[in-house]
């Protein structure tokens, strides 16, 4: 059953507005995550969202996010913490997606 929602970390340089670095509370807004469909429990999505957003800030340098080593991270820790059936995939110019599969 899927648990799904886009990366709460940017994974690019930072965005401009007609050159122009973003006004901060706008910058703010587009780095928390969105939820546009799940099936977990509210405790259970906030888990999994603070196990990616640790794991990518735990990855992240001044050169970006060792994006092999967080993604694996990110599996690991939630195939201990609700058993294994979990992928996730990280890449550039996307965000990401986690999903847990059931049977």
């Amino acid at each position: 059953t899927p648990c799904r929602f886009p990366s709460p970390v940017p994974l690019r340089p930072p965005v401009t507005m007609s050159g122009a670095p973003l006004p901060p509370d706008l910058k703010k807004q587009m780095q928390k995550a969105v939820v546009s469909h799940t099936d977990c429990s509210p405790e259970m999505l906030q888990e999994i969202m603070d196990v990616a957003t640790g794991m990518i800030d735990k990855c992240s340098a001044a050169d970006g996010v060792k994006i092999e080593t967080a993604c694996k991270m990110i599996k690991e820790a939630l195939d201990k913490q609700y058993g294994t059936a979990w992928h996730c995939v990280i890449g550039k110019g996307y965000s990401f997606d986690i999903t847990s599969q059931n049977g």
